[in-house]
């Protein structure tokens, strides 16, 4: 498993995708639009928002290719005749890849805290960790499930759009919905990428209260995506 984990981090690191759209976007992102409009609230929401929109893009986006790609090429039915466990295979790329997403989303922070010189509490670092490790492994698995669905590259450039640009634009990662009608605000709590967002949010404000909902509804989310991530492999198989 060891050896499988640092393969995958080596593979991730090399990954020119990792780098544009989970790095360098999130990053130019939260100092353009932090340094254009200029409030203090507005940054701290930029910064939270452009860490989840990296975990987005690279938990999910770039993994559904990575995985697509694999199952393309047999991966999965090879380790079938070979000593090691479905199970730990995927355990070791599942964490592998949930850790680069989660130093994605700290380097992004610590860009917000550098330039904007946010105030920022050891114990807001954990929670916020918290919260980008259950996120980031919650779409990991939900990469699974979508990438059993795609037969080709064409297919998962299009599922991976039409899901993960309405989860990205249905939030208040960039801009406020407080004057949107009521049912857009109904929708935007069935968002998974919100509840995102609130965990980083209340992580970060010290709200322990929206903090512990936040990581239940995750929590909840990571379950729903791990039984349709094992439930790819059954109809697979």
């Amino acid at each position: 498993m060891n050896t499988i984990f640092s393969l995958s981090l080596k593979s991730a690191a090399r990954e020119p995708f990792l780098l544009f759209w989970s790095i360098l976007i999130p990053i130019g992102g939260t100092l353009i639009l932090g340094f254009l409009v200029g409030n203090p609230d507005y940054t701290i929401n930029i910064t939270t928002g452009m860490m989840a929109m990296g975990i987005l893009f690279y938990a999910f986006t770039t993994t559904v290719f990575s995985l697509q790609g694999q199952r393309r090429r047999g991966v999965y039915q090879l380790l079938k005749v070979t000593p090691m466990p479905l199970s730990r295979y995927i355990i070791s790329v599942s964490g592998a890849w949930t850790l680069v997403s989660l130093i994605c989303a700290m380097l992004v922070l610590i860009v917000g805290v550098v330039f904007f010189h946010l105030e920022l509490s050891f114990a807001s670092v954990v929670k916020m960790g918290t919260v980008c490790g259950l996120g980031a492994m919650g779409y990991v698995f939900f990469s699974f499930f979508v990438s059993g669905l795609c037969k080709t590259e064409a297919q998962t450039s299009i599922a991976t759009n039409l899901i993960a640009m309405p989860l990205l634009l249905g939030s208040d990662a960039f801009y406020s919905l407080a004057a949107a009608p009521a049912w857009v605000k109904t929708v935007i709590l069935l968002n998974p990428f919100q509840w995102l967002l609130n965990g980083l949010r209340s992580g970060f404000s010290g709200n322990n209260r929206d903090w512990a909902a936040s990581l239940v509804a995750l929590l909840i989310f990571l379950g729903i995506t791990l039984f349709l991530a094992v439930g790819s492999f059954k109809s697979a198989d």
